[in-house]
């Protein structure tokens, strides 16, 4: 492929009447332009925002039908593969093109073509607010190195946990206050201890839940940042927290689809990260799924926790 060979790229955006849309890539960009870069393209009289799938110099469209980019978003995080590895699971499960999972994934501030009048990059400003974050309300007195003692429940819960290798799906299952949430935190510690790039992501069923588990983390891990995402925060807010963990970039689209908690668990079974999914009661289906095979073969089956341990307060 020369250099006067024209180069063209396949773009995804959140429209669903095509898998990809064809642009050119201009000259000054051919060079640095790479897949799974975010590009501002011509749509209408418009512009919208991208990622780019691939690079080629065979388009779909006659050449002189094609429109150029219009621009690369440099600022913008490039995703990994085994990113847009998820992004394709999500688009095959859920019968969606990958621009639909991708761009919504991003928080609307990051994904919104820039005005004339606006004040520099958007991925710049989140940058600049993430480095300096709002702690989270922690308690007055943290807990501590102090823990409470497993019951036997919870450690065959934990146990398992600990000896799974690779990706698995294990399922929970206990009354509020029967201490599935310190084996979560306990399994997050052994996680993060034995890894310091590790990132661990829970997801949460309802935002009533967040404030109190919020803190709860943060009393657990006072030297480690925590991030909080949810509905309740502001465009600014959400586009700083979101590059904490970009990573996990995929799951603003997963809170508003995902219906079935073990689709979650599918959706996040990235090689990046760990997830812990945060649920008051498992659904008919997840149970069914704890025994049958066909569908999520990932699933270690259903540990149950009797009774009631916890010391903090039920939120």
């Amino acid at each position: 492929m020369t250099a006067a060979t024209p180069i063209f790229a396949r773009v995804a955006l959140d429209i669903p009447i095509a898998p990809w849309f064809d642009y050119l890539v201009p000259e000054e960009l051919v060079a640095r332009l790479r897949a799974r870069d975010w590009v501002l393209v011509p749509w209408g009289r418009g512009r919208r925002v991208g990622l780019v799938l691939a690079l080629g110099n065979q388009p779909e469209l006659a050449p002189d039908k094609i429109r150029p980019i219009a621009g690369l978003i440099e600022a913008a995080p490039r995703p990994d593969a085994a990113w847009l590895e998820l992004v394709e699971f999500a688009a095959r499960y859920y019968h969606r093109h990958r621009g639909e999972i991708a761009l919504p994934a991003l928080p609307r501030l990051l994904r919104t073509p820039p005005t004339a009048r606006a004040r520099g990059c958007a991925f710049e400003r989140a940058r600049k607010r993430a480095a300096t974050p709002d702690p989270i309300a922690r308690s007055a007195a943290p807990a501590g190195d102090e823990l409470v003692e497993l019951n036997a429940d919870q450690q065959a819960a934990l146990d398992a946990l600990l000896a799974s290798k690779g990706f698995a799906v294990h399922l929970l299952h206990g009354i509020t206050g029967s201490g599935k949430t310190e084996v979560y935190l306990r399994w997050m510690a052994h996680i993060l201890a034995r890894d310091s790039q590790a990132q661990v992501l829970m997801l949460v069923p309802e935002i009533a839940l967040t404030p109190q588990l919020a803190q709860r983390v943060g009393d657990r891990f006072p030297d480690l940042e925590v991030a909080v995402l949810h509905s309740g925060l502001g465009e600014a807010d959400r586009a700083a927290r979101w590059l904490w963990g970009v990573s996990a970039l995929v799951f603003a689209h997963i809170e508003r689809r995902a219906a079935n908690p073990l689709v979650a668990v599918d959706l996040v079974g990235s090689r990046t990260f760990w997830p812990v999914l945060v649920t008051t009661a498992l659904s008919l289906a997840a149970l069914q799924y704890a025994d049958d095979k066909r569908f999520f073969p990932h699933v270690n089956g259903l540990r149950e926790l009797d009774g009631g341990v916890e010391s903090a307060d039920a939120p």
